[in-house]
């Protein structure tokens, strides 16, 4: 099973199941897990893994702050988990920043930059997709799940901003004063949306939740052309029609917690929560 992160296609009320500068010491400390630990780069060109690095770096950096700065009442997680999801929000942060530690990595991935025919494929279809990640559950300690990045990874409007350096104040502003909070999303955001659905991941904090495959990664869920949107309107959907079926909880959503670790981050270093659309989220 592969799992897309698609940034721009209407998907109705279902699950996407397909194929299934941060600071210097935080970003050479996650370089310097993905090139001492068992994560790797694999068929990427020096452009492509200054890249990719960066983006493990501010995915790093977003979890980490997305853990530090959790709880029920700031909007950047109420805004896409519930009250009762925070504990497992926390520690999928906590995960995700703990790959930091080269000699203690919780977890092993592969980061591709050059999909092979039938990945790419699906990295064309529809509008495009930044990635395609491997959710099946591994064989062994030796198997190493892929997150392809795909061409649109390194070309895409998404995909094209890193976090800011926050002590450069003059970026770091320019930064903060975007109006569309859909711009407030980067490499590491998609990062970290991507990571999530890899079962050697999401089962640190979802153990109990595998589905009918055995499978303990995320799964996307849209109703929209963007994800950090869509996001948003998942949880007024599971806040005012908590019976439905076909609307899961947001735990199992990749982009909630893309979206709140982006938000609370946002919200640590430019004193701002995102303001939802003017339509709002019930539409």
């Amino acid at each position: 099973m592969l799992a897309h992160f698609i940034p721009a296609k209407v998907i109705a009320l279902s699950y996407l199941l397909q194929y299934a500068e941060a600071a210097p010491s935080l970003a050479q400390k996650t370089l310097s897990s993905l090139t001492k630990g068992d994560n790797i780069f694999v068929g990427c060109d020096d452009k492509q893994r200054t890249k990719a690095g960066q983006a493990a770096a501010d995915m790093a950096n977003l979890a980490l702050h997305a853990y530090n700065e959790a709880s029920a009442d700031k909007y950047g997680f109420n805004h896409y988990f519930k009250d009762d999801e925070l504990d497992k929000f926390k520690s999928a942060m906590n995960t995700i920043q703990q790959n930091n530690d080269p000699t203690n990595a919780p977890y092993s991935f592969i980061i591709n930059c050059s999909p092979p025919g039938d990945v790419e494929k699906l990295c064309k279809d529809g509008k495009g997709s930044y990635a395609i990640t491997d959710s099946t559950v591994p064989k062994d300690d030796n198997d190493h799940k892929s997150i392809w990045l795909c061409p649109l990874f390194f070309t895409g409007k998404d995909t094209k901003n890193d976090l800011p350096d926050t002590e450069d104040e003059d970026k770091l502003k320019e930064w903060c004063d975007q109006k569309d909070y859909t711009l407030f999303v980067t490499a590491g955001h998609t990062l970290l949306h991507e990571i999530t659905h890899l079962d050697a991941v999401a089962k640190k904090w979802l153990p109990q939740d595998a589905n009918e495959n055995g499978q303990h990664g995320t799964e996307d869920y849209a109703i929209g052309s963007r994800p950090i949107y869509d996001a948003r309107r998942l949880k007024v959907l599971v806040d005012n029609v908590p019976d439905r079926d076909d609307v899961p909880a947001p735990r199992f959503n990749a982009e909630s917690y893309a979206g709140a670790a982006t938000e609370l981050w946002a919200q640590k270093f430019c004193k701002k929560e995102f303001i939802p659309p003017k339509k709002g989220y019930n539409t």
